[in-house]
């Protein structure tokens, strides 16, 4: 991974963030899809090469989260742990930081 596929921050005492990449989420794009890709590149693995996404969350259950169909759903965040990362995922966006 390049320096400009992840954004790493300091913090004024000098203590390294954790925050290890954000990637847009495509609007054709599952959540599921977009988290399994986002880890991917940041590990510059195969997404085949991940543990299953499915052994950590429901998948369907997940993408209705973020399905544009459904009313109301702005604003909605969900951070899980995986593959050694805190994934979260907004309505625009993955950001994995390190545990």
């Amino acid at each position: 991974m390049t320096s400009s596929d992840a954004e790493r921050r300091h913090t004024p005492a000098g203590n390294v963030e954790s925050r290890v990449a954000r990637v847009p989420v495509e609007t054709e794009t599952s959540a599921t899809v977009a988290v399994v890709r986002a880890v991917a590149e940041a590990e510059d693995a195969s997404p085949g090469d991940l543990p299953l996404l499915s052994d950590v969350i429901d998948p369907e259950a997940f993408d209705d989260l973020f399905d544009d169909d459904r009313v109301g759903r702005s604003g909605v965040s969900l951070s899980f742990d995986y593959c050694g990362y805190v994934v979260t995922v907004t309505d625009d966006a993955v950001t994995l930081d390190a545990r």
